[in-house]
């Protein structure tokens, strides 16, 4: 079975979990081998860029995390094996099939946000790497974000306490529209995802998906790091007005200075 169809098959018999908001759990994303090959294929560190110094918000331990964008001519850079790999691999991971059958798993979700007028959607994906010392409060991400998934690549079973937490805030009536992240305090943690081999983590975003990840320790990333791959699906028009906006901010700044 190709790893398209069988990614696909796994998230038609996924079940949704409305606690402590709409998401799910997911074993066996690829086919066994391909998973392998994956991890073998996962690019060098230098191929990652800094989190820190690529974002405008500077975040001290966003030094702990790198990342790469899996956007056009990305895998340029990559050994000729790897590319093969990569530029197969987004060939139909980043294809809308497989945006329009992530979609399909939060089909309640999607006709309560938008009735029967569902927006166009886009990709964005990262290859991401934490190192020691990165954490992420809560926050509920983006608004103009749809579905994220999160794909653990975990070489065995002993990192499964390192996965992504999902909380729910003290006060019962917060909310937060943007991806503003909150002291770990103010919520209680409800669950968190096992970050083991070949599984992923999904939600349906709203003003109260909060998630975040817990501080990772020397003694919890001792190799070289957690690795995982973030798939985001955007309403399309809102997120293009969205960047639109941050670059026309960032002329505006760049003229002040």
């Amino acid at each position: 079975m190709n790893p398209f169809t069988h990614f696909v098959n796994g998230l038609r018999q996924a079940e949704v979990l409305a606690e402590p908001y709409p998401h799910f759990c997911l074993d066996n994303v690829f086919p066994d081998e391909y998973y392998r090959l994956l991890l073998k294929n996962l690019p060098a560190s230098q191929t990652y860029e800094n989190l820190y110094a690529v974002t405008t918000l500077k975040l001290d331990h966003f030094r702990h995390r790198d990342q790469r964008d899996m956007n056009n001519g990305w895998t340029d850079a990559l050994p000729a094996e790897q590319q093969a790999f990569w530029d197969d691999f987004d060939s139909w991971f980043l294809g809308d099939d497989l945006a329009q059958a992530v979609l399909q798993t939060f089909p309640e979700q999607m006709r309560a946000r938008f009735d029967d007028r569902w927006p166009s959607v886009s990709v964005e994906s990262q290859l991401i790497r934490h190192r020691p010392g990165y954490f992420l409060g809560p926050h509920s991400d983006l608004h103009t974000k749809l579905v994220v998934l999160l794909i653990y690549l975990a070489p065995d079973e002993s990192t499964a306490h390192l996965g992504t937490s999902l909380y729910r805030p003290k006060d019962p009536s917060f909310t937060c529209p943007n991806s503003t992240h909150y002291p770990f305090e103010d919520f209680e943690r409800v669950k968190t995802a096992a970050y083991k081999p070949n599984s992923l983590l999904a939600f349906f975003r709203s003003d109260v998906s909060f998630h975040g990840l817990e501080p990772l320790s020397e003694n919890d990333v001792q190799q070289n790091g957690r690795d995982l791959i973030q798939y985001v699906l955007y309403d399309k028009v809102a997120r293009e007005q969205q960047l639109q906006e941050r670059r026309l901010a960032t002329a505006k700044q760049g003229a002040q200075t």
